[in-house]
């Protein structure tokens, strides 16, 4: 047989290294920024959580605090109104008693306003039948005379 020489062909290996030399620049050129940025993103991202978080803690804090202080307000407001209230029962009752001292002086002014008149009229009176007593008198002495 005759001998057949085989030239090696070297077209796979020029598309290898092309290929190589490709990958090597788009690695380069594209891959390594698109990496570094999603890296900077995921950094980003964590940073943002952890601050969410810390916002998460010192607003729950806040609320804490918050709540605390409505009651601590709630309580004292309560504490006025309760004396309030008290200094207007303690008001009202103190025009009640007034109002019924007034009124029963008013009521006693009245009754002696009253005895004094019944007094006033009863002397009229005794002057009214005294005067008639005499007139009857007189005029029974006049028919006694006449008869």
């Amino acid at each position: 047989m005759p001998e057949v020489h085989v030239i090696p062909d070297i077209t796979l290996f020029v598309q290898l290294i092309i290929f190589l030399i490709f990958m090597f620049i788009m690695k380069k050129v594209y891959f390594d920024p698109y990496l570094q940025a999603f890296d900077e993103r995921e950094r980003t991202i964590e940073k943002l959580l952890e601050e969410a978080q810390k916002n998460k803690q010192e607003a729950e804090k806040i609320m804490e605090e918050v709540n605390k202080i409505l009651a601590e307000t709630r309580e004292k407001s309560k504490e006025i109104i309760e004396e309030h209230h008290r200094e207007t029962v303690e008001i009202v009752n103190g025009i009640l008693k007034k109002a019924q001292e007034e009124a029963e002086k008013e009521i006693e002014d009245a009754k002696k306003e009253v005895a004094m008149t019944v007094e006033i009229e009863k002397k009229t009176m005794d002057k009214i039948i005294e005067k008639m007593a005499e007139e009857i008198v007189k005029k029974l002495l006049l028919k006694e005379k006449a008869a």
